[in-house]
């Protein structure tokens, strides 16, 4: 009896298979003094604007239960880098994560809402405040 293409598939799939299950512990690890490097572009309508460079310092993520996370950024206050943690979902499926922010308080008073993935090193998004502002993000996390 010949094998059919379906069950030689099914064999193949543990060989074919790269990335290994992102976790609670590989997100954190991944964030722990890391520096999110790439650019950001505005979004207006149906239009993406003039990409530009964008930077985010993180000091780590801290997993609170369940799919509560904190991000700990460092943020410049008169003059001097702080900690700054930011109340955040993040899912798993399979070698992704998805930073997931619905209106969070931000230091000027308004709200920011995002959808960010990470997957081997880099990072791909959207994000938008209340007032439907908002754009794309896209980079790689440095670490140290």
């Amino acid at each position: 009896m010949k094998p059919t293409l379906f069950c030689l598939c099914l064999l193949l799939v543990p060989f074919l298979s790269r990335s290994a299950e992102m976790t609670a512990a590989t997100f954190a690890a991944m964030l722990e003094n890391a520096t999110l490097e790439g650019t950001w572009a505005p979004v207006s309508g149906e239009r993406v604007g003039e990409e530009k460079a964008d930077r985010y310092q993180i000091s780590r993520a801290v997993e609170k239960g369940g799919e509560k996370w904190d991000i700990v950024w460092k943020v410049r206050h008169q003059g001097q880098l702080v900690d700054y943690p930011i109340a955040a979902e993040v899912k798993f499926a399979g070698d992704v994560a998805v930073l997931v922010l619905d209106a969070v308080p931000v230091g000027d008073g308004g709200t920011w809402s995002a959808r960010v993935m990470f997957h081997e090193g880099v990072y791909t998004g959207r994000w938008w405040n209340a007032a439907g502002k908002g754009g794309t993000v896209s980079g790689v996390v440095k670490r140290g």
